[in-house]
């Protein structure tokens, strides 16, 4: 993309040395990790890492429990 580490971390509003330490360390806040997902444009990446819940309640969870032992 043609942007320097302080470019990315202006355009991603985070600090110089927090761009540096993630991708030195790999090491990121959620909120950090984010924004630099967005500024490099690949934020449709980032769903893989968050998987569907199992259920949206406890109710449910139960109820396919329950179907699953069946």
């Amino acid at each position: 993309m043609g942007l320097t580490q302080a470019d990315s971390a202006i355009r991603a509003g985070v600090s110089y040395r927090t761009w540096r330490r993630m991708e030195a360390e790999g090491k990121a806040s959620i909120d950090d990790l984010v924004r630099a997902a967005l500024v490099l444009r690949c934020e449709d990446a980032l769903t893989s890492l968050f998987p569907p819940p199992a259920a949206a309640s406890m109710d449910a969870l139960l109820r396919d429990q329950r179907q699953a032992r069946r």
